[in-house]
């Protein structure tokens, strides 16, 4: 039996890859898949599979105390290694293994990949800082596994440039968006957005999660968004926490406007996006969702692989200037091209990647190409 392995770990990776698994299932392919999840991230992601529908074929058991990058790198490779044997029980080939980003569960599987001598196919290729420390390790993840990518899925042109441009064959790369605005687009409620006058809604979303940012910066992100909170006592903010850090809790108690909340589920999130005026975040997959939705954001960044948002306006970096958040969010507004900006993606890329998957002697072709 032949297959296509598809692997994630984290909620980011799963939010993305949900739209082609079910695109898979729509056309009654869901035999084509072996979907793994390696529990990178263990918590809440099992709310997120359930609101997808997603059943998992097989789960790594990852046991790790700390946040050690090599750690989890040969963790997950011992896991696939096991894998092997299981799949060889099963009688099940595997064709192509399929990840999306740049995680350490998206480099594992890569390398898995490579050793094993099958065809890796990367969604969303080709995002780029020129820079391996911003994200870090990311960066890194991300031009480690172009190296041996069969399939290049390019969200965007300019992602499609930065890997010609890194010397990646031009027919095996494939321009098809970004999978995350299909998930947008195919929200039951996304109407409701078109319906909302931003003024009569003053929420903040906040999220901060990066890394190099919770090691090194969050006594100064925390400092600044204390600043803008009690700037603007007319608007609310909510603050994100993350499972990696806490946030110091008597910041809520000394400022009334201010509510800090633990991880939500992609459905409640798109709840405070219906409401949010602004988000101020560092995270990588909410700018492409702000950006189709058109919220106004502010990075706690000074490099983004997203420059599309700041081409377009839709985004700005952090700049000591930025104090009134008012006047930020008028500029960025005026910016906005339309309710629902398509610099992303047009909300069709899991359709795209699937009709290039689905079709075997096309797939065979792409791989023969690019492994010459």
């Amino acid at each position: 039996m032949h297959k296509i392995l598809i692997v994630f770990g984290t909620r980011p990776e799963l939010i993305k890859l949900a739209p082609i698994i079910n695109e898979f299932c729509k056309r009654n392919l869901r035999e084509r898949l072996y979907i793994i999840n390696t529990n990178q991230h263990k918590d809440f992601l099992q709310q997120d599979l359930d609101y997808f529908h997603i059943d998992v074929d097989h789960q790594f058991k990852l046991n790790r105390n700390d946040d050690s990058l090599s750690l989890l790198n040969g963790l997950l490779l011992l896991e696939f290694n096991e894998l092997k044997s299981k799949l060889k029980d099963l009688k099940i080939t595997i064709d192509a293994i399929l990840g999306q980003g740049d995680t350490c569960t998206s480099y594992s599987a890569a390398q898995y990949a490579f050793y094993e001598k099958t065809p890796f196919i990367h969604i969303e290729a080709g995002l780029r800082t020129d820079d391996l420390c911003q994200p870090f390790p990311e960066e890194y993840f991300r031009k480690m596994i172009s190296t041996i990518t069969a399939i290049h899925f390019a969200p965007t042109a300019y992602a499609e440039k930065k890997l010609i441009n890194e010397g990646i064959a031009a027919n095996s790369i494939v321009v098809t968006g970004n999978t995350v605005i299909d998930n947008l687009k195919q929200l039951k409620n996304i109407n409701e957005f078109k319906n909302i006058k931003t003024e009569d809604n003053k929420l903040v979303l906040i999220t901060v999660h990066r890394r190099e940012n919770i090691k090194n910066n969050l006594p100064l992100i925390t400092k600044r968004i204390i600043h803008y909170i009690k700037n603007n006592p007319d608007k609310s903010f909510i603050w994100v926490d993350n499972p990696g850090y806490k946030i110091e809790p008597n910041i809520s108690i000394q400022l009334n406007n201010l509510k800090i909340i633990q991880p939500v589920s992609f459905f409640e999130m798109i709840e405070f996006y219906k409401r949010a005026q602004l988000i101020i975040t560092d995270s990588g997959g909410i700018q492409e969702e702000a950006a189709y939705l058109g919220i106004p954001t502010l990075l706690f960044r000074t490099k983004t692989e997203r420059i599309e948002g700041i081409i377009s306006g839709i985004s700005k970096y952090i700049e000591d200037s930025d104090n009134d958040l008012d006047s930020v969010i008028k500029a960025l507004n005026k910016n906005r091209l339309t309710k629902f900006n398509t610099i992303y993606g047009d909300g069709n890329a899991s359709k795209r990647i699937v009709d290039i998957l689905i079709c075997e002697r096309k797939l065979i072709s792409f791989l023969k190409k690019t492994s010459k």
